[in-house]
């Protein structure tokens, strides 16, 4: 997908499994599947479209002939689309109320250097979305490129092998696309934060300090895309509490680390508060001071314990789902590597060292690559 053309993929989380399946449309797909647990829902990820459903043993199969019929035979019903746009562009106003607005409406494309596959497109891409745009523009992208299929859970393995094998893997041949990979790219460091308005209360504010960092699994990568993680987490930890202590007020900043597995390039580390107007430059200095001291030392052994504990507990809930280890393998089937992580994934975490972490902190804390963001009261 171009990383330049306004297109009506911003439609597709919300229409595509909507317009249904051959001749059926929504309607006549839940008369269909009536209270079995049978679903159909659309994510566009980073590098990869992707249908998933929660379901059981016994509905596995006609679960598997829902996905791989969309594939085979989509159906275009108009209404969805026609829905999509009325229900975005009726709460578009919406998205200049308030700072977090704002941050959900434009943030992501900004990190992303302006490029509109990210973020929520402007008010004349979706008047210019049409159904005939929106099947001329999804219809190829359903019959083409290769397909992965993930079953995890309490299933019997050789019927559902023999599963999907009687649905996707009867649909006819598919090609891979030959166009080149559109570039992912962050923004140049700016001196002074680009300035955005809202519309909402004059004491609210929105800050934010980013870092690039990288992307993929070779050479490394997520190996170290976890040990960002827990640079994140002591950042975070030393935000939330200088924060408090120095503007006498209960905040609760983020610091988070994005590392895109399917992406060479992409990643970045985050730091976002909301804040009064008058705090926001008290905010950068102070994330760019913690920036700074993460460079020049080592944390202890204690500050890293307090970091790392929480997302080891974290790691220990989250693996009682099944969602949690389709994410941490999917992909898998093209990048072996997605495999072999499952093995690393408690040493990755639990190996880190305070070097570590002033390693990682030097290589991408830099202060001539942030990038930072202000969001602040419109001027009556």
């Amino acid at each position: 997908m171009s990383n330049k053309a306004l297109t009506p993929a911003w439609a597709g989380e919300g229409a595509l499994m909507a317009s249904g399946v051959g001749k059926y449309g929504q309607e006549e797909l839940d008369a269909l599947t009536g209270r079995r647990q049978i679903g159909a829902d659309f994510d566009v990820d980073d590098d990869a479209f992707t249908l998933k459903a929660q379901t059981t043993k016994d509905d596995l199969l006609d679960q598997l002939k829902l996905l791989a019929g969309k594939l085979a035979a989509p159906g275009w019903d108009p209404n969805p689309v026609t829905r999509a746009k009325v229900a975005t562009l009726s709460g578009y106003a919406g998205l200049s109320a308030s700072p977090d607005a704002v941050l959900n409406r434009d943030l992501e494309r900004l990190l992303h250097n302006g490029d509109p596959r990210w973020g929520i497109p402007s008010q004349a891409t979706i008047q210019a979305t049409t159904p005939a745009s929106f099947r001329k523009f999804w219809e190829p992208l359903l019959a083409t490129g290769p397909i992965e299929v993930e079953v995890f859970g309490d299933m019997d393995a050789e019927a559902t092998v023999k599963a999907v094998a009687a649905t996707f893997g009867a649909l006819k041949p598919r090609t891979a696309s030959k166009a080149p990979l559109a570039p992912v790219t962050f923004p140049a460091h700016v001196d002074k934060p680009v300035t955005l308005t809202h519309k909402g209360q004059p004491n609210q504010a929105a800050a934010v300090v980013a870092w690039p960092t990288g992307g993929g699994t070779a050479d490394g990568g997520i190996t170290e895309s976890r040990k960002l993680e827990v640079l994140a987490a002591v950042f975070r930890d030393r935000l939330l509490d200088q924060l408090r202590s120095q503007a006498g007020a209960s905040y609760s900043p983020q610091v988070a680390s994005q590392w895109p597995l399917g992406l060479p390039t992409g990643g970045k580390i985050l730091a976002l508060g909301m804040v009064p107007p008058d705090k926001v430059d008290f905010f950068f200095t102070l994330v760019r001071g913690i920036a700074a001291d993460l460079v020049a030392k080592p944390i202890d052994a204690d500050e890293l314990n307090r970091a790392i504990t929480p997302l080891k507990q974290q790691i220990l809930r989250m693996s009682s789902g099944n969602m949690f280890w389709m994410r941490l393998v999917e992909g898998g089937t093209y990048d072996q590597a997605r495999i072999d992580s499952v093995e690393t994934l408690a040493r990755d975490y639990s190996l880190v060292t305070p070097t570590d972490v002033q390693s990682l902190a030097m290589k991408y804390l830099r202060p001539d690559k942030d990038w930072s963001l202000q969001v602040v009261p419109e001027k009556k």
